[in-house]
């Protein structure tokens, strides 16, 4: 649909505005040649408007972005209100696409196949496989781990190496939370590049996972040795098992530790008054109590507490109280 470059006949190079105008439209052909082909609909349920195509492509033709379009080396004039409209097509068709957008799409768009290389077949022909592919190298490198520390255990359970058998066992929650960590991001990485929303400016994030997903696998122990089950039924969890579940779900360690630290960390002093304060200002009143009180009392108390029972009760006036 779109032109992969402009023609190299024109000798003059592209102003900057007209630069500009260009890359915009390209990301918004790219954005239409994505919601024609996914069958995209605006928030209300309904197709890409024909307004809205009709704008984007027109633009895309006077630029000469379009087979058909302005010739490579023709005059580019676009009238002020063409390219507002075009703007605001563009608009509503990023809205509707959202959180799609054109370099997003630019990220998880593999090349043709008759173009990759064997670097490109390996690594990956997109910026998306690629991060992917280091994913890839990660999982590997804790599932390698993992077989061969298992395998170890087992061969050595005599005690030879003892030192070297007790690290092994120290790091195994640890390694275990990092697949963990691996397994949810490549889980996810597979529906963002399915529903091509893979952001890869988000890879620092992805990273910080991993090792949260590693730090959280060994840490859970320090807290959690089983599980509760349906019904109150005690789950035991190996330490291996507790560092994979944790370095999937990081949350578990959070909410772990929100649990067990108001339990052993003391409150500062002026917590635990204005939580004091707090709970006695909100206790119920014992209109019992009052009418006891009211009756033990003389002169200007006993006042006091009829006006405070007439307030509660919404009497108004004092011969409805006992006297």
């Amino acid at each position: 649909m779109a032109k992969d470059s402009i023609s190299a006949a024109d000798d003059k190079p592209a102003s900057p505005a007209i630069g500009h105008m260009e890359q915009q439209a390209t990301d918004a052909l790219l954005l239409l040649d994505y919601a024609v082909g996914s069958g995209a609909k605006t928030a209300d349920g309904m197709p890409i408007p024909q307004d809205t195509v009709f704008q984007i492509e027109g633009m895309a033709a006077k630029l000469g972005l379009l087979d058909g379009g302005a010739a490579a080396g023709a005059s580019r004039n676009v009238a002020p209100d063409d390219w507002v409209a075009f703007e605001l097509a563009y608009y509503d068709l990023a809205t509707a696409l959202s959180p799609v957008t054109a370099e997003i799409l630019r990220n998880t768009q593999g090349k043709p196949r008759g173009m990759r290389n064997w670097c490109d077949i390996i690594c990956g022909d997109s910026a998306a496989i690629r991060f992917t592919r280091v994913l890839w190298g990660w999982t590997f490198f804790f599932t390698i781990f993992v077989i061969v520390d298992s395998w170890y255990l087992d061969v050595n359970s005599g005690g030879d190496h003892a030192n070297f058998t007790a690290f092994l066992k120290l790091a195994t929650p640890w390694v275990y939370g990092g697949l963990g960590a691996c397994v949810y991001l490549l889980r996810q990485a597979h529906i963002f590049i399915y529903e091509r929303s893979f952001d890869v400016r988000r890879k620092p994030e992805y990273f910080n996972r991993i090792l949260l997903g590693a730090v959280a696998g060994g840490a859970i122990l320090l807290f959690v040795d089983q599980l509760a089950g349906g019904q109150g039924a005690i789950i035991r969890l190996s330490s291996a098992a507790l560092g994979f579940l944790t370095g999937y779900n990081t949350d578990f360690l959070f909410s772990t530790i929100d649990r067990v630290a108001p339990a052993l960390l003391p409150r500062r002093p002026e917590d635990l008054a204005a939580g004091q304060k707090a709970r006695g200002a909100t206790q119920p009143v014992n209109l019992n109590d009052l009418a006891e009180r009211m009756e033990k009392a003389k002169g200007a108390d006993k006042e006091f507490y009829r006006s405070l029972i007439a307030q509660l009760t919404g009497a108004r006036t004092s011969p409805r109280l006992p006297p």
